[in-house]
Parts: C-alpha cells; structure tokens; sequence
C-alpha cells in the first residue's frame, strides 16, 4: 500500500474560500492522505462547512479551537495528531493541483530535509509560475531569505522533533521552520513542478501584507539565528528590511550589498529605486 500523506490546514473566517482548498485535496491522484483541519476560532460558519466535508469525506478530520491562537498554533495541533509517514501543508485560501502530493512524493530522498515544489501565483485574472530557484538549497544559501515558499514535504517524524513553527513570531513562521528542519536534517530540494497556487487576489488579512508583524519579526528572526547568519546574509536581511519597508535605497547602497547569493534581492531594489525616480 501506497505510504499515507497527512496534510495539515489552519483556517479562520474563511468559510467562502475554504471548499476549494479542500477540494484541491480530495481530488489529488494519489489516494491514501489524511486531510487535518483545525478551525482557530471562526464565527462565519467555518464549523459547519468543515462538519459536511467531513461527512462526505472520510480522509478529513477536523477539530477546533474554541479561542482564536494563530495559524501556527492550528497548524501544530494538526501536526500533533498527525498519523502519516510523510507531511505537508495548505494554506485555506490555496490550492493543490491534481498532481501535486504525487510529485512531491517521486521527489523525495531522505538527504534531503524536505522537498518544496514551486508556486503558481493565481492573480484573479491570470497565473504566473513565480520563482526560478530550483534545485538543492544548503542552509548557508537558504538564510539569504527563504528561497523556499510557504510549505514543504517532508517525514512526519521530523516535522514533530523540531516542535513545528514557532508561535511566538508574528510573521516569517514558515521561513523559521524550513531554517531549523535545514539545520537538523541537511539541505532542502526545490523542484520545478509549479504545483501548489498561491491564491493572492482577496488579500484577505494576510501576515505577509502587515508591515510592523514583519519587520519584528526580521529582528526576532536575526536574534534567534544569530549564529548561522553570516556578514554576506546580513546584508541580505537589510534589502529584505528596505523591501519590507518598500523604501528606495542608494544605488551605491545596493551596489554594496550585493553578492553571489543575494542577487535576485539587488534587482528587486534597483528596480524599486529606478519607479520612484
């Protein structure tokens, strides 16, 4: 028998969004998963529509938290309780493609710590496959900023060991994760199936909008990585800092920033600075 798959998905206040990521789940060509939900404390609905795909679906489990704690704090419930040998993660406002866990699944070799597939950014009126970076990221490329995305593939097992994402961050969660499975368990496999959309049209109260959960969350991310953060990631950091921000730098600035890892982050800032002159 095919190994199982658990798939974790944190949702709050979303019920209108919510059945197509599930959907994305259910119908994935590959059959043995366990789809976990945990509802962080909505009042929309949310319990209601998870209780019938529950009903139809005997792969979902869901529990709920009666108190709002967080996506991260509802992804580590779902973790927790977790019963597959391998794990990934949806987000409740994304969606799989029909072949995504399948990939995922041919991908991987246990060097690696995790396996990420690339993104497919759904706009609302058109997709467009994002990022170019593919291949085996080493932990030393992987602190320049997360080359990674917002989920990953790996062994249940391990995902439990590093005690799942970090509550007490405001933002950057995923980003620390994949840093400290990458630190444990070697360098992470980024492939070029463009299988997991990333649904940005709604911006419905997205962490990744809000500048101040960001830049704390930056400073909560250096302090806690101090040791493996390198004079040449530091520099890096600042034009992530800047982007945050949206500030134009210097070009001279950004000239000096740059290195061989970073240099998608210094095109990103000349551009920026070339729009405001």
């Amino acid at each position: 028998m095919s190994p199982k798959i658990s798939v974790y998905m944190p949702t709050h206040n979303r019920a209108t969004l919510l059945p197509r990521a599930i959907m994305s789940v259910v119908n994935q060509n590959y059959a043995n998963i366990e789809l976990i939900i945990v509802d962080d404390g909505s009042s929309d609905g949310t319990e209601e529509v998870l209780r019938d795909y529950a009903n139809r679906y005997p792969m979902i489990r869901y529990l709920c938290h009666n108190t709002p704690q967080g996506a991260c704090a509802a992804r580590n419930t779902a973790i927790n309780i977790a019963s597959g040998l391998y794990i990934t993660g949806i987000d409740d406002d994304d969606e799989f493609l029909p072949d995504h866990l399948l990939k995922l699944l041919g991908h991987w070799d246990t060097k690696y710590a995790a396996i990420a597939a690339s993104l497919v950014n759904d706009k609302g009126n058109t997709r467009v496959k994002q990022g170019r970076e593919y291949g085996v990221i080493p932990l030393t490329s992987l602190m320049h900023y997360n080359r990674i995305g917002n989920q990953v593939f790996t062994l249940t097992t391990r995902m439990k060991e590093i005690e799942g994402f970090d509550i007490s961050l405001p933002a950057f969660q995923d980003y620390d994760c994949w840093v400290r499975l990458s630190q444990k368990y070697g360098s992470i496999f980024k492939t070029k199936d463009h299988s997991y959309v990333l649904h940005t049209s709604h911006e419905q109260n997205r962490i990744s909008s809000n500048t101040t959960n960001r830049l704390k969350a930056l400073k909560l991310f250096e302090k806690k990585h101090e040791k493996l953060l390198f004079k040449k990631h530091k520099k890096s950091i600042l034009l992530v800092k800047a982007r945050i921000q949206g500030v134009s730098l210097p070009i001279s600035e950004i000239l000096s920033l740059l290195n061989i890892e970073n240099w998608r982050l210094v095109i990103f800032a000349l551009i920026s600075t070339f729009r405001v002159k």
